[in-house]
């Protein structure tokens, strides 16, 4: 099985990500984390994505490519790709990529929050983790491109019959239980 999961930052993605790589054996692919773990090697690309990530600004998408495709060819049981596409370059690049490499996309799982909760979740969530991209400016940076550059791609997914719209605003379990009885009836 190979899902994508979207929703506005804070939603909970990462969280539900981990749970159902956990519940279904797959891998999971955080392209947050992959861009955070290569900020902080030291590296040249790193010392870049690291300046980017605290502005809230998308990551040039050949820096998101680069991290990006070793992980999902090197996902062969399936996966759960978290935080990818959030814009429709990355959606037509990942559609591409895709077909190219006989993947298939069962389900695009999207977690619905009012921005005043990913507001509220955000800022706890910086003084429990304090990671660099969790800055109010960075914060409402990437709300306002969620809403410009991400809500449209949804669309695409809806037409194809492979969205499954998540109410994302009650306890982790709860969403949880949700997402897996929806994809136990899709297989």
């Amino acid at each position: 099985m190979n899902l994508i999961i979207l929703g506005p930052q804070g939603s909970g993605k990462g969280t539900q990500a981990k749970l159902l790589s956990e519940k279904f054996g797959l891998k999971h692919i955080s392209t947050g984390e992959l861009l955070r773990n290569e900020a902080e090697s030291g590296s040249e690309k790193g010392k870049i994505i690291a300046k980017i990530l605290t502005t809230g600004k998308l990551m040039p998408f050949e820096t998101i490519v680069s991290v990006l495709e070793p992980a999902l060819l090197s996902a062969i049981s399936g996966f759960v790709l978290d935080g990818t596409p959030r814009d429709s370059q990355q959606a037509e690049y990942l559609n591409s990529f895709f077909k190219e490499k006989k993947i298939e996309i069962d389900k695009v799982i999207l977690l619905e929050i009012p921005k005043e909760e990913s507001l509220r979740r955000l800022g706890k969530r910086a003084e429990i983790e304090h990671r660099t991209d969790d800055t109010p400016i960075a914060i409402n940076e990437r709300l306002k491109i969620y809403e410009e550059t991400t809500l449209p791609i949804i669309e695409n997914y809806r037409s194809q019959g492979k969205l499954l719209v998540i109410d994302g605003t009650p306890d982790i379990q709860t969403i949880f239980n949700d997402i897996v009885s929806k994809l136990t009836i899709i297989k």
